[in-house]
């Protein structure tokens, strides 16, 4: 009984230190029951077991050469040569997406939309200099301070396109000008008004509620940079009591 029982404990023993190991996945049995090879050589193996199968030829190339695969694949070629259907080795062309002169075309595309992006930057910071310099001209006026003064007097027309009653003004030389408009021979006529107008422009002032004085002129004092350059023509209208006004007298004021 003592015997028996060491042999059923060495039995154990060696059980219990000896485990069986257990069968490997891929193993000849596996890759022919599941025709592994043959659904490889069909391309309907999914990618890992695409994998897995490569691994284990790569351990084991014993088994390809015990395939005859070299033979087979010889053989098929010499059978398609004798059909007529040349088989082509050579590698697959790459989709037209990944060829180099797809990657050289947007490579320029990019390049002169850099460019392109740089001058519509620079243009940007251009206008936006030009309009910083507009809104501070607007803002502070064209205006510059006179360093002299003056006095004209001028009788203007009393009938359009005469032109001769003129105003010159020099808008180089800063100059404050005090102008006498003669009016006396409006009689009792007290309040005008002028508009002023730029040759093929438009209207650039309007004058309202002048009134003569004692001597029966209109004074005004113009700043001689108040002006851009060109050719003026001024109106002046008599406003009655009563009525419509009356145009009563025209001149020509030239800023040069």
């Amino acid at each position: 009984m003592i015997l028996q029982r060491n042999e059923g404990m060495n039995a154990s023993t060696v059980s219990q230190g000896n485990p069986q190991t257990a069968p490997s996945r891929f193993d000849r049995k596996f890759i022919e029951d599941h025709q592994l090879v043959e659904r490889y050589l069909e391309s309907k193996l999914p990618f890992k077991g695409a994998r897995d199968l490569e691994n284990w030829c790569r351990e084991h190339p014993e088994y390809l050469s015990e395939l005859k695969l070299a033979e087979r694949a010889s053989t098929s070629l010499k059978l398609l040569e004798a059909s007529g259907q040349s088989l082509d080795l050579s590698e697959p062309k790459p989709p037209w997406w990944k060829t180099t002169y797809v990657l050289i075309g947007l490579s320029v595309v990019a390049f002169l939309s850099l460019v392109a992006f740089w001058a519509l930057l620079g243009k940007f910071v251009l206008l936006r200099g030009v309009l910083e310099d507009t809104r501070t001209l607007m803002n502070q006026g064209s205006l510059v301070q006179p360093a002299t003064s003056g006095e004209v007097r001028v009788a203007p027309d009393r009938v359009p396109g005469i032109d001769r009653a003129r105003v010159v003004v020099n808008r180089s030389a800063p100059q404050l000008l005090d102008l006498h408009i003669d009016l006396g021979y409006t009689n009792k006529l007290m309040e005008f008004r002028m508009f002023v107008d730029k040759k093929d422009q438009g209207r650039a002032l309007v004058l309202n509620n002048l009134l003569k004085d004692s001597n029966g002129e209109l004074r005004m004092t113009l700043n001689s940079t108040g002006l851009a350059a060109g050719i003026y023509s001024a109106r002046i209208e008599a406003l009655p009591n009563r009525g419509s006004p009356i145009p009563i007298g025209w001149l020509i004021l030239e800023v040069r």
